[in-house]
């Protein structure tokens, strides 16, 4: 089964996926080969998957910001040989929990936006910055935005490693 994760900024792809554990408004779709078609919104932007590697099963764990998916069994090429299912999921941002990812280093990411979001909102107050111009509420938007998907990050890796 083909797994396809992709963002502005990171692609994974993997075809040797054998589960796809993702989380709807309805429950839990365990999603395996010849799966039916299925699409939606991932709600709580978490995506487990299991892939066979060397006879071994490896479990990866996402933190998805925004994430919709796509279950087919069509495949992406239609004259390709191998249409097994295909797990597509597109994402605003994606982070892949695993034994390399440090707290400390998200709680450092965080910090930092922290702190340029309360820089930017300063110089709002101070009049440095005109709040009604478009381009200036739309950085403080999308820096609140990406805050919050830190913090989701920091909360999974807390209780995952707890």
């Amino acid at each position: 089964m083909l797994f396809l994760l992709a963002t502005p900024e990171y692609n994974n792809s993997q075809s040797n996926t054998t589960k796809v554990k993702v989380h709807l408004r309805s429950g839990v779709a365990e999603i395996l080969e010849n799966h039916q078609d299925l699409m939606g919104k991932v709600e709580n932007n978490i995506v487990e998957i299991e892939s066979n590697f060397e006879n071994k099963i490896e479990k990866s764990l996402f933190v998805l910001q925004d994430a919709v998916f796509v279950v087919s069994n069509q495949g992406l090429d239609k004259t390709a040989d191998n249409k097994g299912t295909g797990v597509y999921i597109y994402a605003k941002r994606a982070t892949e929990i695993n034994s390399t990812l440090s707290i400390d280093d998200i709680s450092k990411q965080f910090e930092l936006k922290t702190q340029q979001l309360e820089s930017e909102r300063q110089k709002i107050a101070s009049g440095a910055l005109d709040a009604s111009n478009k381009v200036v509420s739309s950085k403080i938007i999308m820096m609140e935005d990406e805050l919050e998907f830190l913090r989701k990050v920091q909360l999974v890796v807390k209780e995952i490693k707890s």
